[in-house]
């Protein structure tokens, strides 16, 4: 199969290499936005708590895994890859629209439930619609570009939240009819803006490709090539006793470390920020600032994560996030202590909210550069599509754990002692990542 575009070679801009790139920012925008209303729906409109939250994010999480694999089979089998991103602009309309005006917790829960089948369905599409229409040379600024209408398109679906919600929170569900409409805009615009198909590839050079891949495995979606076989799973315990001190099973236990404590720590923070009183403008706007900081990193993770330079990176960007874990938890600590209260000085919560979830923002844009980067580099010469398994496996397995923990802890225990197991698993995972460059060296002795 041919390796090259169509089309000549061509200046490319570091922000938008393409015009037709364009089409994934409303849909992004779409998914931030219903990303930060759902658990606000959940707290605001249905008065539910924490459990509830954690609840559809767990509901979430466990479809996600099946549902990678089935529409990657999907996707290889396919000939064209925009039927099946409109397939999937169309169903998230419909979910967006059907979430809006549903009345009940439990309709809400399944149809977040469904949109965890609906959410991976174009993840691969689009990775390989890019890699198909821009040649070889093209391609590194083409995934940087990709990837910049990502984020650009999650801030601006967040800074419409909140513009909405203050100017109509007595309905905060009509927002999603917004979102259901840039969904819908992104199917329009693949149709009007996306050339036909020039080269079909298969879903196994997104792995062969460093830019493709760090941008796949960006979207936190699995990602499966092939999924791992009860054999394999089988001989897991021997791989793990002949190889636990060499790169790829620490990147692999580094990576379930990040993930658990990400999901650990978001499943509980919004409604964090709701015992604080500060509201769904609030809320929007902390989110706003965790994306703004990854739309300004972004551009600078790439040359951050250039060679050995990943192993700090990487590093530097855990201890980031631990540090703006840490901040909440000793935010968190302070009002069962009656050092601060609850639901008073909202300014002042908002802006130290805003400068922590900023922190955390800018710290995964990092992380997720050079973590991917450095992935890629060890997986050269081995067998792929099972690691690539067994790390979309684990991801789920700690996404499920995270989330579900999450609401059990702190419904139990309050928000401080989830936000500190959440310290405990990130500082974990610097010394495994630190294990991981060393092995890494020594296997190239």
């Amino acid at each position: 199969m041919g390796d090259q575009g169509g089309a000549a070679p061509t200046r490319t801009s570091a922000i938008l290499s393409r015009p037709w790139l364009t089409v994934f920012l409303p849909v992004n925008a779409a998914l931030s936005g219903f990303t930060v209303i759902l658990p606000i729906l959940i707290l605001f409109t249905y008065h539910a708590d924490v459990v509830a939250v954690a609840l559809a994010q767990t509901l979430y999480n466990i479809s996600l895994i099946p549902a990678a694999m089935l529409w990657g089979r999907i996707c290889d089998r396919m000939q064209r890859r925009r039927p099946l991103l409109a397939l999937n602009y169309l169903s998230l309309t419909v979910i967006f629209a059907l979430v809006a005006t549903v009345h009940g917790l439990n309709e809400l829960l399944l149809l977040y439930a469904a949109f965890g089948w609906i959410a991976p369905s174009g993840a691969a599409a689009s990775n390989l619609l890019i890699m198909e229409r821009f040649e070889l040379h093209e391609r590194p600024t083409a995934y940087a570009s990709f990837s910049e209408m990502n984020v650009i398109g999650g801030t601006v679906g967040i800074l419409a939240g909140y513009v909405w919600v203050e100017h109509f929170s007595g309905n905060l569900p009509s927002f999603l009819y917004l979102a259901a409409s840039l969904a819908a805009l992104s199917a329009v615009l693949l149709f009007v803006l996306v050339p036909e198909r020039i080269t079909r590839m298969e879903r196994t050079t997104i792995a062969r490709h460093r830019e493709s891949l760090d941008s796949r495995l960006r979207t936190l979606y699995p990602f499966f090539l092939e999924l791992p076989t009860w054999t394999y799973w089988r001989k897991a315990a021997h791989w793990m006793r002949t190889e636990a001190t060499h790169d790829v099973p620490l990147i692999l236990v580094a990576s379930f470390l990040f993930n658990f404590a990400a999901n650990l720590f978001n499943t509980s923070y919004t409604p964090f920020l709701e015992f604080l009183g500060l509201g769904a403008g609030g809320i929007f706007l902390v989110n706003l600032a965790n994306n703004a900081a990854q739309t300004v990193a972004l551009p600078f993770s790439a040359s951050a994560s250039e060679g050995r330079k990943a192993e700090t990176s990487v590093v530097s960007s855990s201890w980031l996030r631990a540090s703006g874990y840490a901040g909440v938890l000793v935010f968190a600590t302070l009002i069962p202590l009656g050092l601060l209260s609850a639901h008073t000085n909202h300014n002042d919560y908002l802006l130290v909210n805003v400068g922590f979830y900023a922190l955390l923002g800018l710290a995964v844009a990092f992380y997720s550069t050079s973590s991917s980067l450095l992935l890629f580099r060890s997986l050269e010469g081995r067998s792929i599509g099972s690691y690539l398994g067994a790390n979309s496996a684990l991801g789920g397995l700690a996404a499920v754990l995270g989330s579900g923990l999450s609401g059990v802890i702190t419904s139990h225990f309050g928000f401080a002692f989830t936000f500190g197991l959440s310290v405990v698993a990130m500082v974990a995972a610097v010394p495994v990542w630190i294990l991981s460059a060393k092995a890494f060296r020594m296997k190239r002795l």
